[in-house]
């Protein structure tokens, strides 16, 4: 049920609903963490612009993006990062690709 949940609806939204019971539902490496960096300005405005374009988040732009830097480098990733494995094994969540986590 939370795969389906994740097609349809955005991960803040999903967390919000789940309260304090997204730590017992989701596994750990696929939950929203904060992040800061900082950027040249125009970077800044192009996600601004791509956010307001497609009628969604600055944040929504930037874990798209970033799901496709996984997904371009996922086996080597998944060898320095270990919570890659289970983000990617995950129902549901970053796209329709499964991985096995004993692979």
């Amino acid at each position: 049920m939370i795969a389906a949940a994740m097609r349809t609806w955005e991960q803040p939204a999903i967390e919000e609903a789940l309260g304090e019971e997204a730590a017992s539902v989701l596994p750990e490496a696929i939950r929203l963490v904060e992040l800061r960096a900082r950027v040249p300005r125009y970077q800044r405005e192009v996600l601004v612009a791509l956010a307001r374009e497609e009628g969604t988040s600055v944040d929504a732009v930037l874990r798209r993006e970033l799901e496709d830097v996984v997904c371009a480098h996922a086996e080597e990733l998944a060898e320095l990062v270990p919570s890659l494995r289970v983000a990617l094994a995950w129902p549901g969540y970053g796209g329709e690709r499964p991985v096995d986590p004993a692979a």
